[in-house]
């Protein structure tokens, strides 16, 4: 059962609605304003840790790229592709 408030609203029974004579209307603050101020903070964190693993990636693929053994292992495999025993290998290019 609706009750009145001290302004002399009838409120609903859930206590989110007031009636203004001809709709019930809304009390307090909309529920989307406070779902945007909690997304932007995830959104932030989401992106920051994206960051930090794409960082991540980067320094071990330049780490294992100037590795010595890994170029070998690459250039061994690379002559024995029969596509590519053409052409040098990348990380031992033939002296001109």
């Amino acid at each position: 059962m609706p009750t009145q408030d001290a302004q002399g609203r009838w409120i609903s029974d859930d206590g989110l609605q007031y009636w203004d004579g001809s709709a019930w209307r809304p009390l307090g603050a909309q529920a989307p304003g406070r779902r945007r101020s909690i997304a932007l903070p995830a959104v932030l964190i989401g992106c920051g840790f994206a960051l930090v693993v794409v960082l991540v990636l980067v320094i071990g693929g330049i780490i294992l790229v100037n590795n010595s053994s890994f170029q070998q292992g690459f250039c061994n495999s690379w002559q024995n592709n029969p596509r590519e025993a053409a052409t040098p290998c990348p990380f031992h290019p033939s002296s001109p």
